[in-house]
């Protein structure tokens, strides 16, 4: 005869109150159904754990051991069950977010730090790389979702707009180029670019295609970028969310590029899938109320290579 958790409960009820009738009513039973789960308690350990006297019950010293190993036990289930109904209602849990470097390290730790005050019970973990990089975390199931621009050969997603950010030329402090600067004179610098697998590398490639370059360095990631640039290796194209706290230190110059607005369209991109943590839904929700109105696609529609999916559950 197994125990069940019912009988356990009974019996702390019971040595709670010290009464058959007052566990009865706290447990919205009868009292006999008390008293026979208590019964066959005892039958099962082959023990007394009450002492049944004319005054009332007082618990025997096997019957206040079992009570104290029960009673925790009972504890900790409830917390565990209570465990359960958080990740449930995403009041805790873990998010998996992946981002290419560019926004990943300049822009959205700041957005996750607001997140996670107002969900202080959800951690979320941020994965950063080239746009390559991210795909292959998305295609391969590592993250829930992901912050990334539109990369030639992406595979269709479900996704939607979030942020846009201009590409700028950076240009250590103090360098005398024209600003704007043309593409002509642009592609005549020594040139710091990205490492393959880049979006901010293929952008680069795109403006300066059909102009003689010299590439003197190709490293990865746009700190290493920008630092090469302020020790004075050349000049680069990046984001100019990236640049921002260079040029604040006036380490670098910012300068526009001559007849061209080149951008980075960033998406917030989820993997189709039936069902969404609900703490990775709070996330999206979030990230959804931090994309600026003006910053989607210059003619205001989604990028043809991602489909808005519809909310996940």
């Amino acid at each position: 005869m197994a125990v069940t958790l019912q009988r356990l409960e009974v019996f702390c009820a019971v040595a709670r109150s010290l009464s058959f009738s007052s566990a009865a009513r706290e447990l919205y039973t009868s009292q006999p159904h008390v008293s026979n789960q208590i019964r066959r308690l005892e039958e099962h350990y082959k023990v007394e754990l009450f002492v049944r006297a004319r005054q009332g019950i007082r618990l025997t010293d096997a019957g206040l051991a079992l009570f104290e190993q029960v009673d925790r036990i009972l504890s900790d289930l409830q917390d565990a069950e209570q465990v359960l109904v958080d990740f449930r209602s995403a009041r805790r849990g873990v998010v998996r977010l992946a981002a290419t470097t560019s926004i990943g390290s300049h822009v959205l730790p700041g957005i996750v730090a607001g997140f996670r005050r107002e969900h202080p019970g959800i951690s979320v973990s941020l994965l950063i790389g080239n746009t390559e990089q991210v795909q292959s975390m998305i295609d391969d199931g590592q993250v829930d979702v992901a912050v990334t621009p539109l990369s030639a050969g992406v595979r269709p997603l479900g996704g939607e707009p979030f942020r846009s950010y201009d590409l700028v030329v950076v240009a250590r402090a103090g360098t005398d180029l024209p600003d704007p600067i043309p593409v002509a004179e642009l592609a005549a610098q020594p040139l710091v670019a990205r490492e393959n697998g880049s979006r901010t590398l293929e952008l680069m490639r795109d403006l300066l295609a059909g102009h003689p370059t010299t590439v003197v360095a190709q490293l990865t990631g746009p700190v290493a970028v920008i630092e090469a640039v302020c020790a004075g290796a050349g000049v680069s194209v990046v984001s100019s969310s990236a640049a921002q706290m260079w040029a604040a230190a006036g380490l670098v110059s910012i300068l526009r590029i001559a007849d061209r607005t080149p951008m980075h369209h960033y998406h917030l991109v989820y993997p189709p899938r039936r069902t969404f943590p609900a703490a990775a839904r709070e996330l999206i929700t979030y990230l959804r109320g931090h994309t600026p109105p003006a910053v989607a696609c210059p003619d205001g529609s989604v990028s043809p290579s991602y489909r808005r999916m519809p909310d996940p559950r």
